[in-house]
Formats: C-alpha cells, sequence, structure tokens
C-alpha cells in the first residue's frame, strides 16, 4: 500500500471530551467517525435492561465494535481516514485495534482525551440534562463511577505514542 490511510483510535475517561475531539478529528481530515456510543444506542437502547449489567452489554459491544472495524477497513481501503470513538477502556483493548489497523496496513494514531473528575462529572450531569448533540444516554452517577473504575490510564509508553487533548487545550 503506497498511501496508507490513518485510523484515529479516541480513548479517555467518561466525559473527558471524546466525541467532541473526534468530530473535530474527523472534519479536520475529511475522515469518516464512528462512535460505540451511538451505535450502541441505535441497536440496543430499546432492550437495554432497566439495570444495567456489563454481562448484558460487553458482549453487543465486542459485536459492534467487530462490525465498525469491519466497515472501517473498507473505508481505509478506499482513501479515507476513520476516527474511532470505540471505548477503548482497558489498555489491551488499545493494542488490539492499533494491530487490527497496522495489520491492514494502515497507522493507528492513539488520541488521548482527558479532564479533571470534576469537570467530567458536571459534564456528565450537563449533558444528561441538556441531551445536546453528544448526548447518546443517560448516564447514572452509578455508571459513571462503574466506568471510571474500568479505565485504564496510559502508562508512560503509551502516553509517548499518543497525541493528548486535554480540558486546557484548544481542542476540547
Amino acid at each position: 500500500m503506497t498511501h496508507p490511510q490513518t485510523a484515529f483510535l479516541i480513548y479517555g475517561p467518561t466525559a473527558s471530551g471524546k466525541s467532541t475531539v473526534a468530530r473535530q478529528l474527523a472534519a479536520e481530515h475529511n475522515a469518516v467517525r464512528f462512535a460505540i456510543d451511538e451505535w450502541m444506542h441505535a441497536l440496543f437502547g430499546p432492550d437495554t435492561p432497566e439495570k444495567m449489567d456489563m454481562a448484558w452489554v460487553m458482549p453487543r459491544v465486542a459485536r459492534c465494535q467487530a462490525r465498525i472495524w469491519a466497515t472501517c477497513e473498507q473505508i481505509l481501503a478506499s482513501g479515507r481516514d476513520v476516527v474511532l470513538e470505540m471505548g477503548l477502556l482497558r489498555q489491551q483493548d488499545r493494542d488490539r485495534m492499533q494491530s487490527l489497523v497496522e495489520a491492514s496496513g494502515h497507522a493507528a494514531a492513539l488520541c488521548f482525551v482527558d479532564a479533571s473528575l470534576a469537570t467530567r462529572r458536571q459534564r456528565v450531569l450537563q449533558r444528561n440534562q441538556q441531551q445536546g448533540d453528544t448526548y447518546s444516554f443517560q448516564i447514572t452517577p452509578t455508571m459513571f463511577d462503574a466506568m471510571e473504575h474500568i479505565f485504564e490510564r496510559p502508562g508512560a509508553d503509551e502516553a509517548r505514542r499518543s497525541q493528548v487533548f486535554s480540558e486546557e487545550s484548544t481542542h476540547v
């Protein structure tokens, strides 16, 4: 492949600004954006159990991610970049996605989006209330806390390989 395309891999804790950064990158690079929350809401929202259960959620996330990646491979092969906002909560998830991108002959650009805990809690409350363009579903305090414990912050090596977007950045 003479001109590999780029898959921007967006990751960060809940309400750090990932959707905002993903949309900006998609616009700047004329890329196709995929957001796991939007897919999950569209495909499974009406079927979501009243009491959220990770045993119910995670297999559906995996199926969405697989379908999104299959579509992304076609888009990358056609000469367009993609922006993937797919959760990627753990380093092993990010490493796996980076490996998939690179094995397909394209470049992976890790993009870490971060904000303080206080800012993120405020954003969730505001987003739940306003239900604006980055709203996909209600994030309860219990869900926020659960996701907070699952997310793995980047280690030194991963941080060096990532472009960092923070609340102080002009991008968020």
